[in-house]
């Protein structure tokens, strides 16, 4: 059950930073707040200029906080899986209060004793996940607070990541002029978020196709079971079509998305479009079908890589099959590509709130949903980690700052246009279009001509 209150997420990403804003009620998520931002000194998920990266992070708080009227002091931030490690781990202690009653107290020092494990200096602990506890003898307890016992225990998940990242991921944020409050796995967040209640439990995994990075993540049993970055995603396809069609990245970005297919069957072969090229007054007549065979390329080799792994960890064989999210996996044609190379099911997430129902979102809605349902001990045994005070209950503190009224935009603007527009119209007012239904007719070539895509994220 989720915590009433106002929770946040940052994500950041090679090519966008996106910061999300809602409001828990009842178990229900309201989203009161979003931005999109094109990101900067980011490399493959990882932060490379602090400086950069810290003034693309304070625009896009900046414009959380405008639209949705409420003053941002910390915030969740995603952490990629790039060297991410995990580890059983398991503590025991005695129970030594006069009543023999299990209290916060000892759930954290329990959780203590499993973080004594030898952990090398250049590895720092994200996060310790309680599978269950036993209290003498007793298995498969998930909270034994209340309980009486003589000696409890605990069995869990160790995650640990690279010092160096870590330590700039919280230096950057800081800069920017907010404090960390939690650093989220992503994939962790990612697959108990897209993935149903089955899909966790018998097996599934999710590839998230972003900007400069591919992430896959596979969860089987409620854990986490694998996971792994590939540092190829939709800004290669871009690449691929400047330096195939001697463009610039401008047009190659417009081309991609507003005529764009990955599936080479579906594509026309008489449908063209003029390029200017480099080197060449005259521009030159590209085909749908020449355009499609060069984003299938570059796709097909980033799937069948993911696809070698996945055999040799026997993970395609999970029953739930492949989900898919994440700004790459909009383009037409994506779905019957990875149908094609994994030869399994394969189906495109698709979020349900309101103004932002569009793959790309689904890692910061994520983020924001697994620190809004934290149970009381996630939230003890993540303290322990920290090195908090104890039971850090209350949700995340966003103090209201309302100097008149509420603002009456209390949701994200809604565009019926398609492709995404990355989150800025021209006029600095972000518009987060939904992904078209499937039962929609295609249009032509000319139906389907839009203004240069150019100036997304001007």
């Amino acid at each position: 059950m989720a915590r009433n209150g106002f929770f946040t997420g940052l994500d950041i990403g090679t090519s966008s930073i996106k910061v999300l804003v809602a409001e828990y009620v009842d178990g229900d998520m309201n989203v009161i707040g979003v931005s999109n931002v094109k990101s900067s000194g980011v490399k493959d998920g990882i932060i490379v200029d602090i400086d950069a990266a810290a003034k693309a992070i304070k625009l896009a708080i900046e414009q959380a906080e405008e639209k949705s009227g409420i003053s941002i002091e910390k915030i969740n931030v995603g952490l990629p899986a790039n060297l991410l490690q995990i580890e059983p781990t398991q503590g025991m202690i005695p129970v030594t209060s006069e009543s023999k009653e299990i209290k916060d107290e000892d759930v954290e020092s329990v959780v203590k004793s499993a973080l004594t494990k030898s952990i090398t200096p250049e590895r720092e602990v994200i996060s310790l996940v309680p599978e269950e506890f036993i209290v003498d003898s007793f298995q498969g307890i998930r909270d034994p607070r209340g309980m009486m016992g003589i000696r409890l225990e605990m069995r869990g998940l160790l995650y640990t990541g690279p010092t160096t990242i870590l330590h700039n991921l919280r230096k950057t944020v800081e800069r920017a002029g907010i404090s960390v409050e939690n650093i989220i796995i992503s994939p962790l967040a990612m697959t108990r978020s897209v993935l149903n209640e089955g899909e966790r439990e018998f097996g599934a995994t999710v590839i998230d196709m972003g900007g400069g990075q591919t992430t896959v993540a596979s969860m089987r049993a409620q854990e986490l079971q694998y996971t792994n970055i590939y540092p190829e995603g939709g800004d290669y396809v871009t690449k691929d079509i400047s330096k195939v069609l001697k463009t610039s990245m401008q047009i190659a970005e417009a081309l991609k998305f507003n005529f764009g297919n990955a599936n080479v069957k579906e594509a026309s072969a008489t449908d063209s479009v003029q390029v200017e090229v480099v080197g060449s007054d005259e521009p030159i007549n590209v085909t749908e079908k020449y355009l499609a065979e060069i984003i299938s390329a570059r796709i097909k080799h980033v799937l069948e890589r993911v696809k070698q792994d996945l055999e040799r960890g026997r993970l395609l064989e999970l029953p739930g099959g492949i989900v898919i999210i994440g700004g790459g996996a909009i383009l037409p044609g994506v779905v019957e590509i990875a149908q094609e190379v994994f030869g399994s099911k394969v189906k495109l997430f698709v979020p349900h709130q309101v103004g932002i129902r569009n793959p790309m979102f689904a890692n910061v809605i994520a983020l924001v949903e697994y620190v809004g349902t934290l149970t009381d001990v996630d939230i003890i045994a993540q303290g322990a980690v920290t090195g908090e005070e104890l039971l850090r209950r209350k949700p995340i503190d966003i103090a209201p700052n309302y100097t008149t009224a509420m603002p009456q935009q209390t949701q994200p603007t809604v565009s019926n246009d398609f492709p995404f527009d990355n989150g800025l119209a021209g006029d600095g007012e972000a518009t987060f279009n939904e992904v078209p239904k499937a039962t929609e007719p295609k249009q032509n070539l000319g139906e389907r001509v839009r203004g240069i895509f150019g100036s997304m994220f001007d």
